[in-house]
């Protein structure tokens, strides 16, 4: 996402505030690791999309129990569906066909250290610290996406009844129709398509046929689509293009625990006019059911 570009004399205020804190002791580290602000929360939501279609739940220590010395939560799993998780170490998916409850792992995502420049500090201040920590803030909600598309992957590799191949050459109205029955099949209903934002632009070249007279309207106005059919159309990045995911009801996708929501802290770097800006969380990942998910390939 682009910085927003401010007027001369909302930059001239937010720099003096900001040198003012800068001044006083150990202003740097409490600059930089207070909580975020909101520009943060909506950078982070509008690219990433893990938290829009998981339901997330705020935890605390004692809803947690140990396994080897780490925490995990339980939750119950359906008997008839196939779910996904991530162990305490948050690398390698496990898929779980069995049983009625699964223990989710509480693992970290942070992001790599970013540079602050104490000498671009002193002359750009607030639009600089204000792009680092962006910037930092996307790395994670970036990471977030990755973890929840493997699991995704692995539970439509073992169920490919939840897979849609089309011969189409972009996308069409027809091929979202049928990714949507992969789950309609399952009695749920569809909440969110999944794309890259290249895929979305496909819509744009369909027929007036394919559309309501609102879609149209829509397109026409905006140049963009982001729903149909009363479904949420979501570009990400992070998803292949010519590739689209398919999500229930968030209730009925899995859960996103999370002890520790996104925090900021300062390091030391080997250069003395630098300092070392990293984000981290601790979370979890379930997805709790293949029939709540489905994906689609064109050609």
């Amino acid at each position: 996402m682009a910085l927003r570009i401010r007027t001369a004399s909302e930059n001239a205020e937010l720099d003096y505030s900001l040198q003012k804190l800068l001044d006083a002791p150990q202003g740097l580290e409490k600059f930089a690791t207070e909580v975020l602000p909101p520009y943060i929360r909506e950078a982070r939501d509008y690219e990433a999309f893990a938290r829009k279609v998981l339901f997330v739940h705020y935890i605390v220590e004692a809803d947690t129990h140990p396994i080897n010395g780490e925490p995990y939560i339980y939750y119950p799993k359906d008997m008839d569906s196939h779910a996904a998780i991530y162990a305490d170490d948050g690398e390698i998916p496990q898929y779980k066909i069995e049983g009625d409850g699964v223990d989710v792992g509480i693992f970290t995502v942070a992001s790599d250290d970013t540079i602050i420049n104490l000498k671009r500090l002193m002359t750009q201040k607030y639009n600089y610290i204000e792009r680092v920590r962006e910037k930092s803030g996307q790395r994670v909600g970036e990471q977030e996406d990755l973890k929840l598309l493997a699991l995704v992957e692995g539970l439509i590799t073992a169920n490919q009844g939840q897979y849609h191949g089309s011969n189409a050459t972009s996308l069409a109205k027809d091929d979202l129709v049928d990714l949507k029955k992969k789950i309609s099949q399952h009695d749920l209903q569809v909440a969110a398509f999944v794309m890259n934002p290249l895929t979305l632009d496909d819509i744009l070249k369909w027929d007036d046929a394919d559309l309501d007279e609102l879609s149209r309207r829509e397109i026409l106005e905006t140049g963009a689509r982001y729903t149909i059919w009363g479904i949420k159309l979501i570009p990400n990045r992070s998803v292949a293009a010519k590739t689209v995911y398919a999500f229930a009801d968030k209730e009925f996708v899995g859960r996103m625990p999370i002890l520790k929501d996104i925090t900021t802290k300062l390091t030391e770097t080997p250069n003395k006019l630098e300092k070392g800006l990293f984000i981290f969380e601790f979370i979890g990942m379930y997805l709790a059911s293949h029939k709540a998910v489905a994906k689609m390939d064109h050609k």
